[in-house]
């Protein structure tokens, strides 16, 4: 068995609510010149456990030196973690004391500090902090309850997240409070006294008891900069999102706007950085937020807002020398007005930017309901939509698919008859191989239960495959 190289993830959002949304495996790549397509071939399958399957919920998957960990809720809704060693022969488990109900907010959030120690969080909305840590170096079974961190500000935690500094330092960021009422708090884990103190002695965000922050994960540019971009939003309604905002810190202590100019904590909607002035009912929807890094570095915010004509398009930002440079980038039929509180079904999702050449980005949407995708290329320059780059004399244009058409079906297949159920998958990469991690669960149900109850279980799955012709 191969060791670990890196992790895979897909873009996430810190504290927005669960997309929930249809997670298929890749079936094509595109082809870069003079280099082939990958292509995959299966050499191993291996169940892990039954599944929770009555939300969809985040599941958290991990790859070190000395094993892939799982973190996820068993079938009798217990959060779980699981552990496969490389030289072992099989999964074990350690169960903790703590059963999800009908939130698709509570994922499973876990990280490890430099020591090896392990540290899991989550199946937390706005209730009390609920934290494990391990006891010894990559030992699942030493996980023990914490009660606290620093023992304020955790009787109502929502979106758990950790991450490190540019130091190398683990942080652990969480919302104090409730939709439309909450701010943002950071701690930092000093690891020689297995610690943990307040990175911020005053919230990044603070809604003034009228409204809250959701922020995308921060971004480090080679500016040297962390960039954030959020929206405030008034109510648990997500119709009430409004005012696309941006700011940047060179240590996450200290902010500034897009000009250099400094941002006294904590950030509130009178000091915090506009970028597009969008109302409430506007179309902006918190999970729809996405911060990705040009050719240059210089960030760039993808969002969305309703047209004249009530349709919801999506639109890229850019800070440049004259200001926010703001371009829609579609222009089609979506009349979706969405609204409501809990975890909503999704019409249209999108990734960030990417950069396919120096002179041209591109970002991937979905329609949902019109089972419709594709990709928008934009100019580096304008932002504006153009065509798709030339072809690389040389190169191999054509698509293939990266498995063998009978695998693709069998990860993408519902092999419950529940109608309810959809298939969802995450993938890790260990040392030049690839784990496709697979499940089912139903789509979103405004975090209600099931009317005839949870579907019987489903079994979380591994493909482990190797690239062909090694």
């Amino acid at each position: 068995m191969k060791r670990f190289a890196c992790v895979f993830s897909v873009l996430t959002c810190v504290a927005s609510a669960v997309c929930a949304l249809v997670a298929t495996v890749a079936l094509t790549s595109a082809v870069a010149a003079n280099e082939p397509t990958p292509r995959w071939k299966l050499v191993e399958r291996e169940d892990v456990s039954d599944v929770w399957n009555g939300v969809t919920v985040g599941f958290k998957f991990l790859a070190r030196p000395d094993a892939v960990y799982v973190g996820f809720y068993s079938y009798d809704q217990t959060m779980t973690i699981g552990r496969r060693a490389f030289d072992g022969d099989g999964w074990e488990f350690k169960k903790l004391p703590t059963k999800i109900g009908w939130d698709s907010h509570n994922y499973v959030e876990m990280t490890f500090d430099s020591d090896g120690f392990l540290h899991v969080t989550g199946n937390m909305h706005a209730v009390p902090l609920i934290y494990f840590r391990a006891t010894k170096p990559n030992d699942i079974s030493t996980l023990e309850r914490v009660a606290s961190m620093t023992g304020e500000r955790e009787a109502r935690v929502t979106y758990p997240n950790f991450m490190r500094d540019k130091e190398g330092r683990l942080l652990f960021t969480y919302r104090d409070g409730g939709s439309g009422n909450g701010d943002q708090i950071w701690n930092v884990y000093d690891e020689k006294t297995k610690s943990w103190s307040r990175l911020l002695d005053k919230p990044l965000f603070d809604g003034k008891g009228a409204m809250n922050a959701y922020f995308t994960r921060p971004t480090l540019g080679k500016d040297g900069f962390f960039h954030v971009a959020w929206v405030w939003r008034d109510t648990p309604d997500c119709a009430t999102n409004h005012d696309l905002s941006y700011a940047r810190s060179p240590d996450l202590i200290h902010w500034e706007n897009s000009k250099g100019e400094r941002i006294e904590l904590p950030i509130t909607l009178e000091k915090g950085e506009i970028v597009a002035p969008i109302p409430s009912g506007g179309g902006l929807l918190n999970p729809l937020i996405r911060l990705s890094l040009d050719q240059e570095g210089l960030p760039v915010l993808t969002y969305t807002k309703y047209d004249d004509d009530g349709n919801l398009q999506i639109w890229n930002a850019r800070s440049e020398k004259g200001g926010w440079n703001k371009v829609q980038c579609t222009s089609w039929e979506l009349p979706w007005r969405f609204s409501g509180g809990g975890s909503i079904r999704y019409e249209l999702t999108f990734s960030g930017v990417s950069v396919v050449s120096p002179t041209k980005l591109s970002l991937r949407y979905e329609l949902v309901e019109q089972k419709k995708s594709g990709v928008v290329y934009l100019d580096a320059e304008t932002l504006k939509p153009t065509d798709p780059p030339a072809p690389t004399p040389g190169a191999d244009a054509v698509r293939r698919p990266e498995y063998a058409q009978e695998i693709a079906t069998e990860l993408n297949r519902v092999e419950s008859d529940d109608a309810r159920l959809l298939p969802r998958s995450h993938t890790l990469s260990v040392d030049g191989d690839r784990w496709v991690f697979r499940w089912e669960a139903p789509a979103p149900n405004r975090d209600r239960p099931q009317p005839d109850g949870p579907p019987q279980p489903t079994r979380l799955r591994v493909f482990k495959f190797t690239p062909e012709g090694e």
